[in-house]
């Protein structure tokens, strides 16, 4: 038992040490900032909540070591490594082969999409670790079913798991035909079912936190779920249309077999071959794990993917998608442990003579495939020097007058600026004013307290009583800005949007902007702001969106001069916006059509 603790560890500190030189050390697109600022401080993300990662969170926040986000990162390094070891464990109970389950283990760490989200502070890895553990208590219980300690330890976890990532109920139909398996000891010991209904609902406590934190009113307080109403509605996740992965209409649609597709494009070679194998080998030797994974995967892979709706044809939505997969990779994994061994026996067929060393010898084979493309994809993975993110927030922040009230809207923006002045207080004068948050009934409250000197004149954002309009006019001589908004019904014949660097900002109709002024203050604020290259990008990330953001005002700047006839300098912007999309088709038709002086 030592020995299988002690490679089981092992694996998980190989996993961890990459993890740990990869992870990133600074904000990166998606959901991590807002994570990280409600687990810094304590607030509340967006629904479900996710209590359980905000209150660990906000413990690996208060590490000694490293800048805040890192430290809030190492969670998700320690939870990616704790899964790698478990499946360790897991396949061994099955197999009986220290040998296959390790390889099985390190297969699943060195899947590229496996391993990029254990680099980031996101509810992903932190579910990999809950379903790792939940399989692996299922799987013990299995062994004695009428052992009550396996299931109630199983049923905690999925409670924890639920106030985590709600998909784990995906792994529900595997789970009833394991609890249908074993009815004759749970209906011999009905107290059995009762204990482990019990310990699932304890799993759910940590939601209490959502509540008791929300009436605090912290600066991140999504949804308010200070009352009864609200808590259901963000636990429910009743803004995004609850059991929908995305309600926006322009991302949704697309078809289900090209999303199966891309589940399966998401497996390494290597590992698709072992799980095909392996689930032919558990069907011979352990027919009861086969149906099981096989259900596990089934609904938390193509049922949910094809169920999903969302467009893959749309740019950057398969990184949405895809963290989705992980549930099933963690879910198959110890069938590779099965493959191999199926492997194996099928190299002993063919030449008996290496019978004593096949499952080292398909092992080892396995591993000479997956750990080159490891190092290959190293490059690619590894977000430990990327800073785009950081710099990119504080050059809109730069941009902003003092005072200033910023609307803003999109992911990219709206949450490393929120950690920017909710965690490290950056430019507290700044109002910062969410657009999908104005049509509730929580936000504007919200942004009375968070804001004194901020004066919102409705209750709710409808675009008849509650306007933009009526927002930029309550609070006069105040410099107002968006970023990420183009028009708005209420502003037209009242203001107008100057472009200004990343910001547009409103100005009233009175107001008039000659060329060379705004040309002069593009060039002051393109030469304050770090630049991002298009080498500066990672590739399968979000942050493809940062330099259209820093494209936008060069192709502004450019269309005006364009228009009013000045070639020389449209030319020069239009180069400017190129440095940042080469590929832009729009770009190289202004600079064909400029004539050429």
């Amino acid at each position: 038992m030592r020995l299988d603790l002690g490679i089981s560890a092992l694996v998980g500190v190989v996993a961890g040490i990459v993890y740990g030189l990869t992870a990133a050390r600074d904000l990166v697109l998606g959901d991590t900032p807002e994570l990280m600022t409600a687990a810094i401080t304590l607030g509340v993300p967006h629904p479900p909540g996710y209590p359980l990662f905000t209150m660990l969170g906000h413990l690996f926040s208060l590490l000694p070591t490293g800048p805040l986000p890192f430290r809030v990162d190492l969670m998700a390094v320690v939870c990616g490594a704790a899964t790698v070891a478990i499946v360790y464990l897991t396949a061994l109970r099955l197999t009986g082969s220290r040998t296959a389950s390790a390889c099985a283990a390190l297969v699943l760490a060195f899947t590229p999409l496996f391993w990029s989200w254990s680099l980031v502070a996101e509810v992903f890895s932190l579910n990999n670790l809950l379903a790792a553990l939940f399989v692996y208590l299922l799987v013990v219980w299995q062994e004695r079913p009428e052992r009550m300690g396996p299931l109630l330890g199983a049923a905690f976890v999925s409670g924890l798991a639920l106030t985590n990532q709600q998909t784990i109920v995906l792994l529900g139909p595997a789970v009833l035909f394991l609890l249908g398996r074993s009815r004759r000891q749970l209906v011999a010991r009905p107290r059995m079912l009762a204990a482990a209904i019990g310990a699932t609902l304890a799993g759910l406590l940590p939601y209490a936190y959502l509540p008791l934190v929300a009436a605090r009113h912290p600066n991140l307080n999504w949804g308010d779920p200070s009352s009864l109403e609200n808590f259901f509605a963000v636990i429910t996740r009743k803004h995004f249309g609850s059991g929908q992965l995305i309600n926006a209409p322009q991302f949704q649609g697309g078809s289900p077999v090209e999303r199966i597709v891309a589940l399966g494009g998401s497996l390494s070679v290597a590992a698709g071959v072992l799980l095909i194998l392996g689930a032919v080998q558990a069907y011979r030797r352990q027919r009861w794990y086969f149906w099981f994974s096989l259900l596990a995967f089934g609904f938390a892979g193509p049922v949910f993917v094809a169920y999903a709706n969302i467009n893959l044809a749309v740019p950057l939505t398969r990184f949405v998608l895809e963290r989705f997969f992980l549930l099933s990779h963690v879910a198959l994994a110890p069938l590779i442990a099965f493959g191999v061994l199926f492997a194996g026996e099928i190299v002993t067929s063919i030449a008996s003579a290496i019978r004593p060393h096949a499952t080292a010898s398909v092992a080892a084979a396995a591993l000479l495939v997956v750990l080159p493309g490891a190092v290959v994809h190293y490059k690619d993975l590894d977000q430990s020097k990327d800073h785009v993110v950081r710099r990119f927030a504080e050059d809109i922040l730069a941009t902003l007058e003092p005072n200033s009230i910023l609307i803003v809207n999109g992911d990219e923006v709206i949450m490393p600026l929120t950690y920017l002045q909710d965690v490290e207080g950056y430019r507290p004068d700044v109002a910062l004013v969410v657009m999908p948050f104005l049509p509730t009934d929580w936000y504007a409250p919200h942004l009375q307290r968070r804001y004194s000197n901020l004066v919102v004149p409705f209750a709710r954002y409808d675009g008849r009583s509650g306007t933009l309009k009526g927002l930029v006019d309550a609070n006069p001589g105040r410099p107002v800005a968006v970023v990420g908004i183009t028009s708005e019904d209420s502003l037209k014949g009242s203001y107008w949007f100057y472009r200004r660097g990343l910001v547009a900002q409103v100005e009233p109709i009175s107001k008039d902007v000659k060329l060379d002024e705004l040309i002069a203050e593009n060039q002051r604020l393109f030469d304050l702001y770090k630049l991002p290259s298009p080498e500066d990008i990672r590739a399968n990330s979000l942050e493809p969106v940062v330099l259209t953001h820093y494209m936008t005002p060069a192709l502004v700047v450019a269309q005006q001069c364009e228009e009013l006839h000045y070639y020389r300098e449209a030319r020069t912007w239009y180069e400017r916006a190129l440095t940042f999309d080469p590929s832009l088709p729009q770009l190289r038709a202004a600079l064909d059509r400029l004539p050429r002086e």
